[in-house]
């Protein structure tokens, strides 16, 4: 009774993980982005999330995160081998994977499960326009 109980937990606590696992998103399983489709987004909450806006300006001032004036210049040279694009992409997908210098880790961990493809590439593409 005892291994049964504990093999339906350890099922149970699987099926969560798969639930909860951010999907392999990167920028060649992109659609192309229409930015200002982007920019809607930017100001949105979509299923439940925060808003980019909540937390970043399209300035450089600081609000909680990082202002995003010219985040594609200062993308392309955060980590070595990897682009612009890769590194947004990542920053949204997963941000924990890449603090700046400065910040927390306070950014919310669900865009890679909430946002589709084509609003990662949309909000991607508006990024790109700062």
């Amino acid at each position: 009774m005892r291994k049964e109980v504990l093999f339906v937990g350890f099922i149970a606590l699987l099926l969560l993980a798969a639930c909860n696992a951010v999907p392999d998103i990167n920028s060649k399983t992109l659609p192309e982005g229409d930015a200002e489709r982007g920019e809607t987004l930017f100001h949105e909450s979509v299923d439940g999330t925060a808003s980019c806006v909540s937390c970043h300006l399209t300035t450089d001032e600081t609000l909680i995160g990082p202002g995003l004036a010219g985040i594609a210049e200062r993308a392309a040279s955060r980590v070595d081998g990897l682009s612009a694009v890769d590194y947004i992409v990542d920053s949204i997908v997963h941000p924990a994977n890449f603090i700046v210098s400065g910040y927390s880790n306070l950014m919310y961990a669900g865009y890679g499960r909430k946002l589709s493809e084509q609003d990662i590439a949309d909000l991607l593409a508006y990024l790109l326009t700062l």
